[in-house]
């Protein structure tokens, strides 16, 4: 992550660097302009001669078109380096990185257009889904059991926030107030502190006046809002002045209504039972993160002319992908020191303990085996695939 970090902020440097010589170069060239126009009016006054004027003027004009041709050049030197950067820091040929068909049958495929339905359903996309579950012939029952009234409404509230209407998702959340509260969720109080925010812009300061004295309330059901409450009440005394110019002026960047939109999709398909993140996200993300290892290795080994045989589940190293993207059970076996696979599963033994199939042959001798761990003899076809 570290040095994602570090290329980001390469790229990042480089952008800044052109946005800045951009804005020197039309800012001068502003201001030369109006010096340029106020000299050749004085020319056109004092002279009738035209060869003259004509004269004087181009050379007047003629050493700032080179100077800002030349400045031209500077600053396209200085854009095309913002595509160098990006071009020597990220990888863009994939071609060297072995792909399985994983996706080569019909039921496979129908896979891949379900987790993009759900995916839109989650979005509020419902128009596409319909039309992608339409023209893939897809039984819109068979992706998740969703009620359609449900996903409706979601819709709805979805479609206000992007409008900036925050009362059906407030109602929202009353109707699903106890829900909301054995799971410690904290999205009521977020809707009321944008709500106070449009207040506030509004210049409606004797209800928002109010609305802060409910969100202050608020803190005695759930101290976790303290120090936002807290914001709010400096907000509302920069806010008879500028608050775009107060030290509360983050309160006012649109990012913050599409991470409110995003909250209310996880919290309302939280209560459904579904997970905070859609398949589709996960799948693309851990993508993403796993990409420019899997290039390091591939290309180390072609470099070095090493042949590594790999099977399809099976990765040549070990990538970090989070905890919260863990989501099955793990076991190594205690012999081979090894994670089993789908090819090398765990072994329960008639004693109880654990080892995995590859383990169990090698253990086994004239069909016989005797446990690792205790001296009870055993037959290896006694033996029984675990599931975790």
């Amino acid at each position: 992550m570290s040095t994602t970090n570090n290329i980001l902020n390469l790229v990042e440097k480089d952008v800044d660097k052109a946005i800045e010589s951009v804005q020197e170069y039309y800012n001068t060239i502003e201001t030369n302009i109006d010096n340029v126009i106020e000299q050749i009016q004085i020319i056109l006054s004092n002279s009738i001669d035209d060869k003259l004027i004509q004269n004087s003027i181009q050379n007047l004009i003629k050493p700032l078109a080179k100077q800002y041709s030349d400045k031209h050049k500077e600053l396209h030197g200085s854009i095309s380096k913002i595509g160098k950067t990006i071009d020597k820091c990220f990888q863009s040929d994939f071609g060297n990185v072995p792909i399985i068909e994983l996706f080569d049958t019909k039921e496979k495929l129908k896979l891949i257009y379900m987790i993009i339905c759900e995916d839109l359903y989650r979005q509020g996309r419902m128009s596409i889904a319909e039309k992608l579950i339409e023209e893939t012939k897809l039984n819109d029952n068979e992706l998740f059991n969703i009620e359609k009234n449900f996903l409706e409404e979601i819709n709805m509230i979805l479609e206000n926030l992007r409008e900036k209407n925050l009362l059906p998702a407030i109602n929202w959340c009353l109707k699903h107030k106890n829900e909301l509260n054995k799971t410690g969720s904290l999205l009521e109080f977020h809707l009321h502190k944008m709500r106070f925010i449009q207040l506030l812009q509004m210049e409606n300061f004797d209800e928002a006046k109010n609305y802060l004295t409910n969100l202050r309330q608020y803190l005695i059901y759930n101290g976790q809002c303290e120090q936002d409450v807290n914001h709010l009440m400096g907000a509302f005394v920069f806010a008879r002045r500028d608050l775009s110019q107060s030290p509360y002026k983050y309160l006012l960047e649109p990012h913050l209504w599409l991470q409110l939109s995003e909250l209310f999709m996880q919290q309302a398909f939280q209560q459904i039972g579904l997970a905070q993140d859609s398949p589709l996200y996960v799948v693309m993300k851990i993508g993403f993160q796993s990409l420019p290892a899997l290039m390091s290795i591939v290309n180390a080994m072609q470099n070095t002319q090493v042949c590594h045989i790999l099977s399809k589940d099976e990765l040549p190293i070990e990538i970090d992908v989070g905890s919260e993207h863990r989501y099955h059970s793990v076991f190594a076996c205690p012999i081979l020191r090894q994670q089993t696979t789908d090819q090398n599963p765990p072994m329960k033994l008639v004693c109880g303990h654990v080892i995995s199939k590859d383990a169990l042959n090698k253990l086994s001798t004239q069909n016989k085996l005797k446990c690792p761990y205790c001296p009870l003899e055993q037959s290896p076809s006694d033996a029984r695939q675990l599931f975790f």
